[in-house]
């Protein structure tokens, strides 16, 4: 039997409870039986009283015979505060027993090695509603107790923030039911889908996920790049600039040798303008216009297509405009007797053709026919006719002043073609107009002849 007590003073002290694990005085003890009794301060740990007293019938400990106390072996003062009143073997059963004074130092020194052993009353001190860092909790470990940082518990430091002072371990969690997530939206927050894995959730459903190899997958649990979204039916990604400016960016890719930009007005190119700028080259490639003119960033300084990567087929409305004005030509004249002995013998050379990947493709019977000449043979009329340097014994030509002969070498590493790293051509605009020259020769000089 073990009761809690807040009563003080020298006289009888008025149980109020029973300590959990025990029971009341007046459950058990009949009033005015004499037992053996022992008192231990809490709220005072060094003021302690065993002897032998009887519970009278208000139910209050009467202390009749004070054995060993706090003060002396004199009934001890209690000062008001809580305590505990338990129901012992006392000295004097135990010398009736044949114990004898052993038995009741044995008794003392228990009860002095329980005292120093229970926890600091908590009750007693006062309260704060934060906390700090190199605060103090006392915890029970085995035998005894220690004082712990509070710095190793998550706590509410004087601005209202919860602190940690070490790494969060927390559970995996699932998409469902995240494992950091928020009180009033349990649906939403991290967790881990598996391992070196991390998961965002909204609404219990997966939204994100970064895998152990670094790729982000928004849409997909798999992602295969480093960023990789997959949303069917939907509009993917939506880049929205608020403030547009002459040098603003809304998507910048940025490899080891080159810095692309795309944006409205990168670089002020145009107004309004979809723009694809190039600062490695410091200007800009491709424009959309507002009113969906698609032009080159800058005036007659950029191809469309190259030699080793051609457009298969080019659809317009009309013919293409090609810049003819006088100012920004330096006239020579019309064209020599050999070139025109050339463009009569090239003439000649005008035939119907298929093209090789088309019969592959399609078959002979089904390839189309085309109408021109073939490149090589007007390069050797005009070397024939002494314009022109002859092809190379591997087939290749030198420097030519005629700009309808065309021929271009690139990187065969780059080439995904089977013709190998160079390229014959001709500007059949340019070609025909040479050769109606020499066919508005020939018909002027039957016409004089007639």
């Amino acid at each position: 039997m073990r009761e809690l007590c807040q009563e003080g003073g020298t006289g009888p002290l008025t149980p109020t409870g029973a300590v959990p694990g025990h029971r009341r005085f007046a459950a058990a003890v009949p009033a005015n039986m004499p037992f053996h009794y022992a008192v231990a301060g809490i709220a005072h740990p060094d003021q302690w009283e065993v002897g032998e007293g009887r519970i009278d019938g208000l139910g209050r400990l009467v202390r009749d015979a004070v054995a060993a106390s706090s003060s002396g072996g004199a009934a001890v003062d209690f000062l008001p505060g809580l305590k505990t009143i338990a129901l012992t073997v006392g000295a004097s059963w135990f010398a009736g027993s044949g114990a004898g004074e052993v038995a009741q130092d044995d008794a003392i020194a228990a009860l002095a090695t329980g005292l120093a052993a229970k926890q600091p009353l908590s009750t007693t001190h006062d309260a704060a509603a934060t906390a700090d860092a190199d605060d103090l909790v006392t915890v029970r470990r085995g035998g005894g107790w220690v004082n712990v940082p509070l710095a190793t518990f998550a706590f509410r430091d004087a601005d209202g923030r919860h602190l940690l002072s070490g790494p969060l371990d927390a559970p995996d969690g699932a998409a469902a039911a995240p494992a950091i997530g928020f009180a009033a939206d349990m649906g939403s927050g991290l967790f881990r889908p598996g391992a070196d894995m991390i998961g965002i959730a909204t609404g219990g459903t997966e939204r994100l996920r970064l895998t152990a190899s670094g790729h982000l997958g928004i849409g997909t649990v798999a992602p295969t790049a480093p960023l990789h979204v997959a949303q069917p039916n939907a509009t993917i990604a939506t880049i929205e600039a608020t403030n547009v400016g002459a040098t603003d960016t809304q998507l910048r890719i940025l490899t080891p040798d080159r810095d692309w930009r795309i944006g409205q007005n990168v670089g002020a190119a145009g107004v309004g303008a979809l723009i694809f700028y190039d600062v490695t080259a410091g200007g800009p490639r491709l424009v959309i216009e507002p009113n969906g003119a698609f032009r080159p960033g800058m005036d007659g300084g950029q191809p469309l297509g190259t030699a080793a990567a051609r457009w298969s087929q080019l659809f317009a409305a009309t013919g293409v405009i090609n810049t003819s004005d006088a100012r920004g030509k330096q006239w020579r004249g019309a064209a020599s007797d050999a070139e025109m002995r050339a463009a009569t013998r090239i003439a000649a050379e005008l035939g119907f053709y298929q093209w090789s990947d088309a019969i592959a493709e399609k078959g002979a019977a089904d390839a189309r026919y085309h109408f021109g000449v073939r490149a090589q043979a007007v390069w050797s009329i005009m070397a024939d006719e002494g314009l022109i340097a002859p092809l190379d014994a591997d087939g290749r030509p030198g420097a030519t002043p005629y700009a309808f002969l065309c021929w271009d070498m690139w990187d065969a590493g780059d080439a995904a073609d089977t013709d190998g790293a160079e390229r014959f051509g001709l500007r059949p605009d340019q070609l025909a107009l040479f050769l109606i020259a020499a066919q508005a020769r020939r018909i002027a000089a039957l016409e004089a002849a007639a």
